[in-house]
């Protein structure tokens, strides 16, 4: 099995029409919207693979640091999905919170990118995106991002998934808080859909993030227009307060 940048292409397009067709029909912006995020991510990738193993171009180089600026951001969306299935009375209530924890997200994301005095380079094999220099290259059958990264809350004990300031934060932003908020059922899809897939897929740890983004875009349409859609919603959470009669949730904006 092998990967390239017109298939990337083909998806990023289908993703991207899908959208917009989606957004015509007047379907909730909470949907809409992370699926054009992940389609451009594919985008992204089509033109990764124009430059693809050739490390000494700056084009490869700012690509690279462009799939990564795109995994900062991407909690954002994750939890913008998670919150349409919840209660609206409990995401007006929880919205703005949610959103300011996603932008101390990026800025955790932005210090692996720094070196420190104190900081040595990531631990290369032992988390994702981490490598001696910026590169995209050829994985097992897709792209494998590795960039220059600091050794924040890096174990060279552990050749795991989630080993770094980055991995932690993403799995506590995108997954553990909007599990704390109820929207378990699209948490549950997502890593299925996502990095559970993804890790069966490859044993290459840099080659992991490329894939689980590849994998988003039939996450974002599962959730959208499959009959799962409707087994995803959460009415009580054991969180919640006491959900008062007639506040049922409405779940659209």
């Amino acid at each position: 099995m092998c990967w390239s940048g017109e298939a990337s292409g083909v998806l990023a397009t289908f993703g991207l029409g899908t959208a917009f067709y989606l957004a015509k029909k007047g379907e909730s912006r909470e949907l809409w919207l992370p699926l054009t995020y992940f389609a451009l991510m594919e985008v992204l990738q089509a033109i990764t693979y124009i430059y693809i193993n050739q490390c000494s171009l700056p084009e490869n180089k700012l690509l690279t640091l462009l799939g990564y600026i795109h995994i900062m951001f991407q909690p954002f969306f994750v939890n913008m999905a998670a919150m349409y299935f919840i209660p609206v009375y409990i995401k007006q209530k929880i919205a703005s919170y949610v959103y300011g924890i996603c932008s101390i997200a990026v800025i955790f994301f932005a210090f692996k990118l720094y070196h420190f005095s104190w900081t040595s380079l990531c631990h290369v094999g032992r988390e994702p995106f981490c490598g001696p220099f910026a590169c995209s290259m050829r994985g097992n059958w897709h792209i494998a991002w590795q960039l220059p990264l600091n050794d924040l809350l890096s174990s060279p004990l552990i050749g795991h998934r989630i080993n770094g300031l980055h991995s932690y934060t993403y799995t506590l932003v995108g997954f553990i808080m909007p599990i704390l908020y109820g929207s378990w059922r699209l948490i549950l899809v997502t890593f299925m859909l996502g990095p559970f897939i993804s890790a069966l897929l490859t044993n290459n740890i840099n080659e992991f993030p490329a894939i689980w983004c590849l994998f988003s875009i039939a996450l974002c349409l599962t959730i959208i227009k499959s009959p799962l859609r409707k087994h995803l919603y959460t009415k009580t959470w054991f969180l919640y307060p006491q959900v008062l009669p007639g506040r049922e949730a409405k779940n659209e904006i």
